[in-house]
């Protein structure tokens, strides 16, 4: 069931939850074992959920909307090879790179965390 069709309660509740969540997550330092293990407490089970779970009713993707992803998704690899192979410098950063100033702050990792865990949140609800 789609999170929008929840009850008020319920939704106020897995609000209230992802929000402790990464409260909670953001205290992590991040790139160590206890962010790793942050990340995949959210992530894990929201995996499994998308994929073990049979939607509803799934209207099969045309050919042009996949070219279109597999376009985009394309594109974002070779960017990110591109750079990653290329020369390490602030000429040519990385997208990891340029959100470091965003996730070094705890406000930033907080807004981190709430995008990973609401965008886990949204895709196994469709």
């Amino acid at each position: 069931m789609s999170l929008v069709r929840q009850p008020a309660h319920r939704r106020a509740g897995i609000a209230a939850v992802v929000l402790t969540y990464a409260l909670l997550a953001a205290l992590c330092r991040p790139l160590t074992w206890p962010a790793l293990a942050a990340v995949l407490l959210a992530g894990v089970p929201l995996f499994c959920i998308g994929v073990f779970r049979r939607p509803r009713r799934a209207e099969p993707a045309g050919a042009r909307s996949a070219a279109v992803w597999l376009g985009v998704t394309g594109v974002a690899v070779a960017f990110e090879l591109t750079v990653w192979l290329g020369p390490d410098d602030a000429a040519h950063p990385t997208l990891s790179t340029l959100a470091d100033p965003l996730f070094s702050t705890y406000p930033g990792r907080v807004l981190g965390y709430l995008l990973w865990a609401g965008a886990g949140l949204w895709l196994v609800s469709r």
